[in-house]
């Protein structure tokens, strides 16, 4: 398969073009899946950290209860506002299990802001089907060391 010069784009063998994963999207240059890629998603979680105190209203999320430290607690926060304001509205493109959100809220309970902002990072820049496919699309938090 001849690949097309934009990313997550081909043609097929009878002439037609490949939309990829992102095919329903408006915007593929700016969609956080695989299309978008890396920036994107980082631009979108340093836009929600930056943002003025969120409020707490949201509650705890059911994957994981919030952290104890001030620091991964925001993260936490910032995570839990994309995953119930933000989410919703777009279409589901993780390739992974558990999501990227749902892990983003593990690491940061299991392993604080340090840690689990390394997690978090990695896991955003692995986020890509190719990826996925190699690690039979099963990513979980690593346990915490104690």
């Amino acid at each position: 398969m001849a690949r097309n010069s934009r990313r997550g784009r081909g043609r097929k063998q009878n002439g037609e073009e490949d939309e990829g994963c992102c095919a329903a999207t408006l915007d593929t240059l700016t969609h956080p899946c695989c299309c978008g890629g890396v920036w994107s998603q980082a631009a979108a979680l340093w836009l929600t950290l930056l943002r003025p105190s969120l409020h707490t209203g949201h509650g705890a999320d059911p994957a994981a209860p919030p952290p104890g430290g001030r620091v991964a607690a925001a993260m936490y926060r910032s995570v839990r506002h994309y995953r119930v304001a933000v989410s919703p509205t777009r279409p589901p493109c993780c390739p992974y299990t558990p999501s990227c959100s749902t892990y983003a809220v593990q690491a940061l309970h299991h392993h604080g802001a340090l840690r689990g902002g390394r997690l978090i990072l990695g896991r955003l820049l692995r986020c890509r089907p190719g990826a996925a496919r190699r690690r039979a699309y099963q990513d979980p938090v690593p346990p915490a060391r104690h």
